[in-house]
C-alpha cells in the first residue's frame, strides 16, 4: 500500500481506515466460511458433543 499523505495525522487516518476495511473483509470471509462449514456438516460433531454433555448432566445454567 502506498500512502501519499502530507501529514502524520492524515497518514494515521488513512492507515486506520485501511485496517478497518481489511478487518471487515476478513470477518466477512470468516463468516462465509463458517456458514459453508455448517451447511456441509463439518461442525456436527460439536453439536453431538454438546448434546452428549447435556444428556450426561455435565451442563449447568449460567
Amino acid at each position: 500500500m502506498k500512502c501519499k499523505e502530507n501529514t502524520q495525522e492524515a497518514l494515521v487516518k488513512t492507515l486506520a481506515h485501511e485496517l478497518h476495511e481489511a478487518l471487515e473483509a476478513e470477518q466477512e470471509a470468516w463468516e462465509k466460511q463458517f456458514e459453508e462449514d455448517v451447511k456441509a456438516g463439518h461442525l456436527d460433531y460439536l453439536r453431538e458433543e454438546a448434546l452428549e454433555d447435556l444428556r450426561a448432566g455435565r451442563c449447568f445454567d449460567l
